[in-house]
């Protein structure tokens, strides 16, 4: 199997850092791991007029037909970020208007919009800075599932496998921090296993 990580985080430091690591380590054994680090390739998040323009041409810029093809290959996408302002960070934004673009990851149909890239396994992982109590209050969690996940790589004809959510990463003690990540490792496990049986 291929699994692609598509990992925004700008800091070295971060907890996303380290669990995005510990992925491409952990699956590397048995599975083909693309890692796009969107920071340390600069990748432009900015759908521009002229660009818009050639998509409905056709054209498909070379930095995002690139990625497009990543996608396409990928039987798994574990997509990990922070949670700023109830949103992606803005960089993988840009990233999913730019590359889930129509005509790849979604046409128009007699029936309506339909996905087109089916078959594909999607993991979402959000560290937050919020206890999960206070992101339960207004039923949170859920919305971003479904805003993050279902509208976007559902949308797309994906399936949403998982959301993980880290929460009060920026004060969690290190014990805590791998107990995170070695829940996500065991999870992993199991999805690849299965997959092979």
């Amino acid at each position: 199997m291929t699994h692609l990580i598509i990992y925004a985080h700008p800091s070295e430091n971060s907890f996303s850092k380290m669990l995005m690591d510990e992925l491409k380590q952990s699956t590397n054994g048995t599975n083909k791991v693309i890692v796009r680090d969107l920071y340390s390739m600069n990748f432009s998040p900015v759908l521009g007029p002229e660009e818009l323009a050639n998509l409905k041409l056709g054209i498909v810029a070379s930095d995002v037909k690139e990625e497009q093809d990543y996608v396409q290959e990928a039987d798994v996408i574990s997509i990990v970020y922070p949670l700023w302002w109830a949103s992606f960070p803005a960089i993988l934004k840009g990233y999913i208007d730019r590359v889930f673009s129509y005509g790849f990851g979604y046409k128009a149909g007699e029936k309506g919009i339909e996905g087109l890239l089916k078959e594909k396994k999607v993991l979402l992982h959000t560290s937050m800075g919020n206890s999960i109590d206070d992101y339960q209050k207004n039923n949170l969690l859920q919305n971003f599932t479904f805003t993050q996940g279902e509208e976007v790589f559902g949308f797309c004809g994906m399936q949403i496998i998982k959301h993980f959510f880290y929460p009060q990463i920026i004060n969690a003690e290190d014990e805590e921090k791998n107990h995170f990540i070695n829940d996500t490792l065991n999870f992993y496990k199991d999805l690849f296993q299965s997959a092979v049986n």
